[in-house]
């Protein structure tokens, strides 16, 4: 074993919870979440400003956005076009819509 965590590693819960309910796909972020903060995986905007306060659905967005911008470098079109519902639902959870 190599020691590395991929994206996709890190993304495995929610990618699971993709079609579940509300409440497991929930779990699911605030597990991912976590697994960032413990890895010290931080957000950053422009100049590598690192992004405090973020919400775990933000967070977790952010992480998923970059996937899917790999899944798209690597010709993997259709699996990115899933990934976008998947966060539309995760932007709809941070927006309050699903709690």
């Amino acid at each position: 074993m190599s020691g590395h965590v991929t994206i996709a590693d890190l993304l495995e819960p929610v990618l699971r919870a993709a079609e579940a309910e509300e409440a497991e796909l929930a779990w699911a972020v605030t597990l991912v979440a976590e697994a960032m903060a413990v890895l010290g995986i931080t957000v950053t905007a422009g100049r590598n400003r690192v992004l405090s306060g973020l919400s775990d659905e933000k967070a977790v967005l952010h992480l998923l956005r970059r996937h899917r911008q790999m899944l798209v470098y690597e010709g993997r079109m259709e699996e990115a076009l899933l990934l976008r519902d998947l966060a539309r639902r995760i932007e709809r959870m941070d927006a309050g819509w699903l709690h």
